[in-house]
């Protein structure tokens, strides 16, 4: 069996309540909310759609019941081109649920999530056990736990690329890096996880051996990463920035497709590091990601 797809992703879908606010309001205050909406979202949901939307050949392992808010992230998913033959379905499995409250004048956010009723299959409950065959890239993200980290270690073990997307330190953490080749996190996340200030020793830190390679993203500032024995530093395509929801998850599902496709790190994030850009420019985390022909358009002018 060859394989069809660029990338197999494993972890968080969630259905987005979304508006933008002037402010974050006080313990107890009130605050209204402009522009609300129910968006499609989550870590690795959003990397997909990246990728799909860019031309790549993507599927979904989950897992998911048969209610409203399952049946609706499903459909999102299938509206984003993601295959989703390898879901498995299961009663009373949920997507996440978020809150996502974005300042327009800075573009920042703030986001309240929930994990009830989330569930994520174990590599034995694929309905395809030859999933790992059948992917170029896995890409997956800590929301999916020690499902997470099996899959990553099964994909790993048929010497697949594998991306790690995390965004905050739990017990599982460490093995999802340990079996992850690609690890892209934030420099919050990196500073906090390391302990360290300098963007050299994160990289460094963020490393579980030395073959793998750590990309740390820093928003308007760019990224670095470090990959073989190389530093490397890009500074942040010029954007006006109205929301930054999804962007982190775009350079993920970005960078993996760049694998995918062949592009080497360096490339990849340069890849990456334009398709967060432009997600940035619009609201709404997944309806913000640009399609292969605003992608280069928009690389072309740079």
């Amino acid at each position: 069996m060859g394989a069809e797809f660029d990338v197999l992703g494993l972890g968080a879908v969630t259905v987005d309540f979304t508006g933008t606010v002037a402010a974050w309001p006080r313990e107890g205050g009130r605050m209204l909310v402009e522009n609300f909406a129910l968006h499609a979202g989550g870590l690795v949901g959003t990397a997909l759609s990246a990728a799909a939307r860019l031309g790549g050949r993507v599927g979904w392992l989950g897992m998911l019941g048969s209610s409203p808010m399952a049946e609706r992230a499903l459909a999102d998913l299938e509206r984003e081109g993601i295959d989703t033959s390898l879901v498995v379905r299961a009663d009373g499995a949920e997507p996440m649920l978020a809150f996502i409250y974005a300042n327009p004048a800075d573009g920042q956010r703030t986001i309240l999530w929930t994990r009830s009723g989330s569930r994520f299959p174990l590599p034995g409950e694929i309905p395809d056990p030859r999933w790992t065959e059948r992917a170029r890239v896995f890409l997956f993200d800590g929301e999916s736990g020690p499902a997470g980290v099996a899959a990553a270690r099964a994909a790993r073990g048929r010497g697949l690329p594998v991306v790690l997307d995390i965004i905050q330190n739990e017990a599982h953490v460490p093995d999802a890096i340990r079996w992850s080749s690609h690890v892209i996190v934030s420099q919050r996340f990196a500073g906090l996880y390391t302990g360290r200030d300098r963007l050299s020793d994160m990289l460094h830190g963020m490393r579980a051996d030395p073959s793998q390679t750590v990309v740390v993203t820093r928003g308007e500032h760019g990224c670095v990463g470090l990959s073989g024995d190389r530093e490397f530093a890009l500074p942040a395509f010029r954007v006006k920035a109205v929301e930054t929801t999804g962007c982190g998850d775009a350079f993920h599902g970005a960078f993996a497709l760049a694998l995918a496709q062949g592009r080497d790190d360096l490339e990849a994030a340069r890849f990456a590091s334009a398709v967060g850009a432009l997600c940035a420019t619009r609201t709404g985390g997944r309806d913000g990601l640009p399609n292969r022909a605003e992608l280069e358009r928009f690389l072309a002018a740079q």
